[in-house]
């Protein structure tokens, strides 16, 4: 199952990077949970898959282009799928380019996702899912 957890997790991503929030989140458990990254200034926890389609538009409203760069997907078992690369942006108001670096945990059960959590460290997200750097 591991290796079809990898490929929901790329096709979930692919479909946000398309701009279809609606097929990211068939993807994910209605119960789903987010956990964004403490420095972050959406910092907190998303519960649903409303509350996760809310983030993301939040996201995209704040960027002008905005997508997922991702360089590596890590099958970590049974339930768990790391994913590293960066987000980036060019700021709606500002020009601005943004890039920062991610590493998201991401949970499954039975083909949905049902929790991500993101690190800004992939160090830390390999010690969360119990892996080796």
């Amino acid at each position: 199952m591991s290796q079809e957890n990898v490929e929901i997790v790329r096709r979930s991503n692919a479909a946000f990077n398309r701009g279809d929030v609606d097929e990211t989140l068939a993807f994910f458990a209605p119960e789903a949970v987010w956990h964004s990254r403490a420095d972050e200034p959406d910092t907190g926890s998303y519960q649903g898959r409303e509350a996760i389609r809310e983030m993301a538009q939040m996201w995209r409203e704040m960027f002008a282009e905005f997508r997922l760069e991702l360089d590596e997907y890590i099958d970590a078992g049974d339930e768990y799928v790391v994913v590293s690369g960066r987000m980036s942006g060019r700021g709606r108001g500002s020009g601005a380019e943004v890039r920062d670096l991610y590493t998201w945990v991401v949970r499954l059960r039975n083909g949905s996702v049902v929790e991500v959590a993101e690190y800004a460290d992939k160090a830390q997200a390999l010690e969360a899912v119990g892996l080796p750097e």
